[in-house]
């Protein structure tokens, strides 16, 4: 009787420390700045990106390959849209790290730029390139780490944020728009945990701007990992909400964050203009956003 007690003990016990090892933080591996603005530099160099152009096609092929070669499990999202610019064909691209859980987050970004009037040079190093080149090093540094993480991360880079003509129900976040419909109707948007989307992440004079929009338990996340590396004073909300790839996943009842810088240049005046370039990001910035988005996917409560 007293062997079988103990067993019985020594069970839960068992069961206890296991449950605790799942929930224990872990070290965030290092974020490579120069690599990460290296990966934005050459997806520049790709020059125009807007959706269904030759240098959108080229990079999309840059980060299929780069994020395999980071040894993330890829495959591309393929759809066609009619739009005022004629049909364009859309290609998201999912790279996943599986996780100790069926349950998994979304982390996001988008990498066509807007289609500019006349001659304008826009590079698109910010919004575009950055948040690609956070969520690439991210792949890397995880992957390298060896890490293991308990949620699945599924790192999707969106076609199609930028509006043709303007924001609606049928114009602007195609990419997202198309994923977040395809996880409802695979009825996988229950294991979703949440949301965590990159855009506009490099500025030199980084100051996050988080939509009112942002849901409690994001918020939550977001400033303890910002505080528990010392970067809160980079990190601030915003007097409004911002239409962006966070809503159609919003709209769907998962918790989201927008991590977006939407305060570009004096009151925002480098958005969508040829100051737009890699003159414009720096590595400390991009650093910033990395560090923090890698103490959130790892050790995030959700």
């Amino acid at each position: 009787m007293k062997n079988y007690l103990f067993n019985i003990i020594a069970l839960i016990l068992f069961f206890i420390a296991g449950f605790g090892c799942t929930k224990k933080d872990v070290v965030i591996p290092k974020f490579d700045e120069n690599n990460s603005f290296k990966i934005a530099r050459e997806i520049v160099a790709f020059g125009d990106r807007p959706s269904g152009s030759a240098g959108n096609f080229s990079q999309i092929e840059y980060i299929y390959e780069l994020a395999g070669k980071y040894s993330a499990y890829c495959r591309k999202q393929s759809f066609s849209e009619n739009t005022s610019a004629g049909t364009i064909k859309f290609v998201n691209i999912e790279a996943v790290i599986p996780g100790r859980s069926k349950e998994f987050l979304v982390i996001g970004c988008h990498f066509d730029t807007k289609r500019m009037p006349g001659n304008i040079e826009f590079q698109g190093a910010n919004d575009g390139a950055s948040g690609v080149a956070v969520a690439l090093e991210i792949i890397r540094a995880i992957k390298q780490s060896g890490i293991q993480p308990y949620y699945s991360l599924h790192f999707v880079f969106f076609d199609g944020e930028e509006c043709i003509e303007e924001y609606s129900a049928t114009d602007g976040l195609f990419g997202s728009r198309y994923y977040a419909k395809q996880m409802a109707a695979a009825g996988i948007n229950k294991n979703c945990r949440g949301v965590i989307i990159l855009d506009m992440v490099g500025d030199k004079d980084l100051s996050v701007t988080l939509p009112s929009g942002t849901s409690d338990l994001m918020m939550k996340n977001i400033t303890s990992a910002a505080a528990k590396h010392g970067l809160s004073d980079y990190f601030g909300k915003y007097h409004q909400d911002i239409l962006d790839d966070h809503y159609p996943f919003q709209k769907l009842g998962i918790p989201v964050i927008d991590i977006i810088d939407f305060n570009f240049g004096p009151q925002n005046s480098f958005w969508h203009t040829s100051a737009d370039n890699l003159n414009a990001i720096s590595k400390k910035s991009l650093k910033i956003i990395g560090i923090v988005t890698l103490e959130m996917i790892l050790n995030g409560k959700y």
